[in-house]
């Protein structure tokens, strides 16, 4: 039978620009691979115009692409992603070859299976794992006519045929009896089984491992229902232990850590079940917690944050501090590690003797650990909340000098505190004062608007303003410069740090763009390094800055970015080079110079005739369809 030429249809006009913003540039790749690697099969059109095909991927799958009345492509797809998936976008580039090379696509019959499954509206249909309400019902009819001798024969079967049931019938029956002790020993097996292998997952071809911890979870709940809390709670103390350090040697984004963390709602009800005491139950969830680095014991604090006797908390405020008053300075190894290990029990400390009413030992203790584990922070803030002023900035001035440079996001929330307090007495002129100083130390657009609110209040933004520009072109120090019109602030200032060269380019440019100046962010762009590029500065912002000033300067600064993109000869450079060639062929237009823009393009056409994708891409800027230029 002679193959039928098919006359274009409403694909033909489809662009690749079309599809990357329907599906994403991922999507269309692999779209791209499935079609390339030949995995779509029987495709068919219906009477309507719509495409459907078979697509092998990790399964078959069944998908139907149309066009909705806005002109966009519409898929459905019986994958997990569902919509406008992968096997969409390979059913199109289907289709377009076969165009192409002038190959029929037969039409599909009334009762093609796949027209069946892709039969659903808004929700794609659930995996078959649920028991449908008929199913059930035919269930309960068949059982309800069993004798009890014959409900027993079908459960021995059932138990032969599947030993997980028969497992769990076991479980339930030790659980009954109240001898747990197999039970028991079996799930600690269990768990350190499962956490012996670190989880691991490979997103790029979607490999990996995750241990499955609802076993665990389903057993202790039944225990704890049966309940045998303390049995639940010795379980849950090997579980963190063994959970924590799975965790640490996995590598994946956190289904290990869920899938532990799952467990411990359970171990949270049996220790609040348990026979402990209020004490001993608050001192075992703050283990749980401090030996916890990954938050699988949030189930924990929460637990701590619920309402207790304060005389419990009392006596946890007393074991926590004697704890404290046993850790000795360790020699040599991580000070970092001690000092935070020793913080997270001052902390849990510090909550139980709010939690019992003894505030008036909060600060001292504070005091006492700042100067062993530098916990200057935590000290000043409890003393700006006691409104003790001066004490808190006798101690922002003590941690400086401790600190020195060597922990500088330490020093540098102790300067904010200082600008906190300086804001609560309204001494505006140090406040200025103080951003300015940290404008120095890290300079950078944030920086140098911290510093115009400041001043705002001062009226003084005029003269800092010009100062902090002098600073970031010749290293000058603001103070240092005539007419400074700010006090001093308190505290020592910095020095020109040593690294930078000046002039600042990407900070000049960066407050020119800021401040809408488009000749001084030229000024400072044309002292840029010239080359391989300057990575110091987002030239895109520069040419969209200066885009209505100099649009010939926009336009050879997004060429030019274009091409090093283009030069890195990578179809995910491509696509980035196109969102710099839409700008300026876009500002080519508004300036009546189209044919310039297309000669542009042809040259890069031209240029680069032997990368297919960029061609595409080329293409699509030009608003070509894909059918015509598909090879």
């Amino acid at each position: 039978m002679p193959k039928e030429k098919i006359k274009l249809h409403q694909f033909a006009d489809l662009t690749w620009d079309d599809i990357e913003a329907w599906a994403g540039g991922k999507i269309v790749s692999r779209g791209k691979n499935y079609q390339r690697q030949g995995r779509v099969f029987d495709l068919a059109m219906t009477d309507e115009g719509s495409l459907i095909v078979w697509v092998h991927g990790s399964a078959r799958y069944a998908t139907r692409v149309s066009m909705d009345e806005d002109g966009q492509p519409d898929a459905i797809c019986t994958c997990p992603y569902a919509w406008n998936c992968k096997h969409a976008v390979a059913v199109m580039i289907e289709y377009w070859d076969r165009v192409e090379n002038n190959r029929g696509v037969p039409k599909a019959k009334q009762d093609d299976e796949r027209l069946k499954l892709l039969d659903w509206d808004d929700e794609p249909p659930d995996d078959g794992n649920d028991i449908s309400e008929d199913l059930r019902q035919n269930i309960n009819d068949f059982l309800k006519n069993k004798t009890k001798a014959q409900l027993i024969d079908l459960i021995h079967d059932l138990a032969g045929q599947y030993p997980e049931m028969a497992r769990e019938l076991a479980d339930r029956t030790q659980v009954i009896s109240g001898n747990i002790e197999t039970l028991v020993t079996r799930l600690r097996e269990e768990i350190r089984d499962l956490g012996s292998e670190p989880g691991w997952r490979n997103y790029w071809n979607s490999e990996g491992y995750t241990p499955d911890y609802s076993g665990v979870r389903k057993k202790l709940a039944m225990i704890l229902n049966a309940g045998h809390f303390d049995g639940v709670l010795t379980l849950g103390q090997e579980l963190v232990t063994i959970g924590t350090r799975q965790v640490e040697e996995s590598h994946d984004e956190g289904e290990t850590a869920m899938e532990i963390a799952d467990c411990m709602p359970v171990i949270v009800e049996a220790l609040d079940r348990s026979s402990l005491d209020v004490a001993d139950k608050l001192n075992w969830a703050v283990d749980a917690e401090l030996e916890d680095q990954f938050n699988l014991c949030e189930a924990f604090a929460e637990y701590l944050h619920q309402q207790h006797p304060p005389t419990a908390w009392c006596t946890l405020a007393d074991r926590l501090l004697a704890r404290l008053h046993g850790l000795k300075r360790g020699k040599g190894g991580d000070d970092f590690s001690r000092n935070f290990e020793r913080d997270r029990l001052s902390d849990w400390a510090i909550y139980a003797l709010e939690r019992a009413g003894r505030e008036d030992e909060i600060i001292p203790l504070c005091m006492a650990e700042a100067k062993r584990t530098r916990s200057y922070e935590r000290l000043v803030k409890r003393l700006v909340e006691a409104r003790r002023y001066e004490d808190a900035e006798k101690w922002i001035k003590e941690g400086l000098r401790d600190l020195g440079e060597k922990w500088p996001g330490i020093g540098a929330g102790l300067r904010d505190k200082m600008r906190e307090i300086r804001t609560l007495e309204q001494n505006w002129p140090v406040v200025a004062a103080l951003q300015v100083e940290e404008f120095v130390r890290h300079p950078s657009l944030q920086a140098f608007t911290n510093c115009q609110q400041a001043c705002n209040r001062t009226e003084t933004w005029s003269r800092v303003r010009e100062s902090l520009l002098n600073f970031l072109e010749k290293g000058e120090l603001p103070w240092m410069q005539k007419g400074w019109p700010l006090p001093a602030s308190g505290l020592d200032r910095p020095a020109v740090d040593k690294r930078n060269h000046f002039p600042l380019l990407d900070d000049l440019i960066d407050i020119a763009i800021h401040e809408k100046k488009p000749d001084q962010v030229l000024k400072w762009y044309d002292q840029s390094p010239k080359g391989r590029g300057w990575l110091g500065v987002d030239e895109d912002a520069i040419a969209i800055a200066v885009q209505a000033h100099a649009p010939e300067r926009a336009v050879a600064i997004w060429k030019k970015k274009a091409e090093r993109l283009i030069a890195q000869v990578q179809p995910k450079a491509y696509q980035e080079a196109a969102k710099f060639l839409k700008k300026a062929g876009k500002v080519m237009s508004k300036q009546d110079k189209q044919a310039q823009w297309d000669q542009y393009l042809g040259s890069l056409r031209e240029a680069h005739a032997r990368k297919r994708r960029l061609l595409e891409i080329l293409d699509g800027l030009q608003g070509k369809p894909i059918l015509k230029k598909l090879r």
